[in-house]
């Protein structure tokens, strides 16, 4: 009559799926300490995570370029925390 919890989660979303959203909140948390002592990062917020691909908003196209400059140590950083390839380009939408 009653199922687990674990078990009705587990069938519905998988772990799988689980492990990716971890994943990705994950990055967006490596991301968001990384620039959160840049005063042109101000506004900025990271909004997807697909194919490797980081997409963050960012409030200006200044702000994108300041940014695109440390595009490479972001994605190095980010990388070695997680220990693993999971960003592989980083796109600045404004």
């Amino acid at each position: 009559m009653f199922e687990k919890l674990s078990n009705f989660l587990s069938a519905q979303f998988g772990r799988k799926d689980l492990q990716k959203q971890l994943e990705i909140v994950r990055v967006f948390d490596v991301y968001l300490s990384q620039i959160k002592n840049l005063p042109q990062a101000e506004g900025a917020r990271p909004l997807s995570l697909r194919n490797k691909i980081l997409t963050i908003a960012v409030p200006s196209a200044v702000a994108a370029g300041d940014l695109r400059l440390r595009e490479s140590q972001m994605i190095e950083q980010i990388n070695s925390t997680l220990g693993e390839e999971v960003v592989r380009r980083i796109v600045y939408r404004f």
